[in-house]
Formats: C-alpha cells, structure tokens, sequence
C-alpha cells in the first residue's frame, strides 16, 4: 500500500451531508493519499477523527496542491 503526504486547498465548503464538516473555503489542509482514497481531516494530527473518501468526492471538495 503505497501511501502519500498530500497539501490541499478546499475549493468550496463541503455540505454537512457529505460528513465533512469544519473546512474553510480557500484553505489549505494536510491527509493522506493511498489506493484511490484520500484520508482528510481540518484539523491534521491533532487527534481529531478522519474521513476516508473516494476520488470523485475529493475533487469536488477540494484541489490537489501536492504529493509527496
């Protein structure tokens, strides 16, 4: 499982039906990127819970600065 450090910027803010509450429009925010999925969080590291979503979710959400 390859997994990826990645910097990313919310595009607009996810409705609170999509379970991702607590991002802010033009922000930017560290996850994870493995298998497809991405691993996100507005507060990363800090202990606070994260969503694993889909690709399709992502981008509708959010852009992609970096992966490393």
């Amino acid at each position: 499982m390859d997994k990826f450090k990645i910097v990313y910027k919310c595009l607009k803010s996810p409705n609170g039906s999509a379970g991702l509450d607590g991002y802010a429009e033009e922000q930017e925010y560290t996850g994870r990127a493995f298998n497809g999925f991405y691993e996100v969080s507005p507060r990363w590291g800090s202990g606070h819970s994260t969503k694993l979503i889909d690709k399709t979710t992502f981008f509708k959400y959010f852009d992609l600065i970096s992966e490393n």
